[in-house]
């Protein structure tokens, strides 16, 4: 026997060893019950190349999502929390599969949906949540095939997994009397206090969402003519949003007065915790949901089930625009939109101009003119009205 044939038996005893199911770590006492015992390329890959769920996982996030790229971090941050909750989900569902040396095929098509069904079940994740999840096994489907060509079969199945149709949410906005009564229940005597008040008050004016709220630094803020704030958004994008003069006095007496000492890594921070660290995300949902239970008790309909504490503000920033008029593509530019469906997904009427609207309907129907002795007996109006008692 040459030598040529000697190592490649060896390299095959080695891989048969690390091969969980030939290890009855799948749960099966025959050996071959695994489709990939005994053959090296069901092992992981082609030629006795082993490929684990932990190498694909460093390809992905040292290369594909590295931040060099310009990735997002919320992106990144969300692809980790996926492959977070998949281990733990193994630990507890699949614990044969917690080997540092399975095959990453092993965590099979199958697997994820199963994974996704214990999100939705288990955890009451939302459609549009599994979605997010599903997107980061996409992604790793991705960087997994153009790095081993020989796992494209796998990688496409992971690729071929449904995305979930997610229904169309209300979106919820305040009225400006609600808006008002949001800002009245914030107590002002007292430094937080201020500062809360600033936040909403910044929430509303700019329409910005909650990650480019908390991420603001200083080098993004002139209170100076012409007064604005530049907003770091989604895909590394930025944009500049004018400030209202009273946002712009508000914002003055804040750093004056009632700023809290940062600590050293957060000193460029705009808005302080009460730690001394940057203001969170979750800080600010926070605060917002305190103002707005503590409004419900003035006025209870803010209790509605489409109002969300933050991306409220947002969505009221940009239908009070539309109602004054504002043009699609200007909101969409302000609100940092990459498509303008999404900003023809806010409200263009208010409550109470549909409640007018259908009121002159009603009036309207019962003023109707008197029927004519000619061939055209309906006016033009009656058809109109014929035709919506019809829908």
């Amino acid at each position: 026997m040459n030598s040529n044939t000697t190592r490649h038996h060896a390299a095959n005893r080695r891989q048969g060893a690390l091969d969980p199911g030939r290890a009855g770590l799948d749960g099966s006492d025959r050996a071959g019950s695994d489709p990939g015992a005994g053959d090296p390329a069901g092992a992981g890959g082609v030629n006795g190349v082993l490929v684990t769920l932990s190498q694909a996982l460093a390809l992905l996030f040292d290369h594909d999502l590295h931040p060099a790229t310009g990735i997002s971090r919320h992106t990144i941050d969300s692809y980790k929390t996926t492959f977070r909750l998949l281990l733990r989900f193994v630990e507890h569902s699949r614990p044969q599969l917690s080997c540092s040396r399975t095959p990453l095929e092993r965590f099979d098509a199958g697997l994820v949906e199963a994974f996704l069904r214990h999100l939705q079940e288990d955890r009451r994740c939302c459609r549009a949540t599994l979605n997010v999840r599903r997107a980061a096994f996409s992604a790793l489907a991705r960087a997994v095939m153009r790095r081993y060509p020989h796992l494209v079969g796998y990688c496409q199945s992971l690729l071929a997994l449904r995305s979930r149709k997610a229904p169309q949410v209300l979106v919820g906005y305040f009225e400006l009397h609600e808006l008002e009564a949001i800002f009245s229940a914030v107590d002002t005597s007292t430094p937080d206090g201020f500062r809360d008040l600033v936040l909403l008050r910044c929430l509303y004016n700019t329409g910005a969402r909650a990650s480019e709220l908390c991420a603001l630094r200083f080098a993004d803020l002139r209170l100076d003519e012409p007064a604005h704030v530049v907003l770091h958004g989604k895909g590394g994008k930025s944009r500049t949003v004018p400030l209202w003069p009273t946002t712009v006095d508000m914002l003055r007496a804040y750093l004056k007065a009632a700023r809290r000492t940062p600590k050293p890594a957060h000193q460029d921070r705009l808005f302080i915790g009460r730690r001394g660290n940057a203001l969170t995300r979750q800080g600010l949902y926070k605060i917002a949901h305190h103002y707005i239970q503590a409004a419900v008790r003035r006025l209870p309909q803010l209790a509605r089930r489409e109002l969300h504490p933050v991306c409220s503000f947002r969505h009221t920033t940009a239908s009070h625009l539309l109602m004054a008029g504002v043009s699609l593509p200007e909101i969409q530019d302000l609100l940092g939109h990459a498509r303008l469906e999404t900003t023809m997904r806010y409200p263009v009427v208010s409550l109470e101009r549909k409640r007018y609207a259908l009121t002159r309907l009603l009036e309207l129907r019962s003023h109707r003119p008197a029927e004519s002795t000619e061939t055209n007996k309906s006016s033009d109006h009656q058809k109109l009205i014929d035709w919506l008692e019809r829908l």
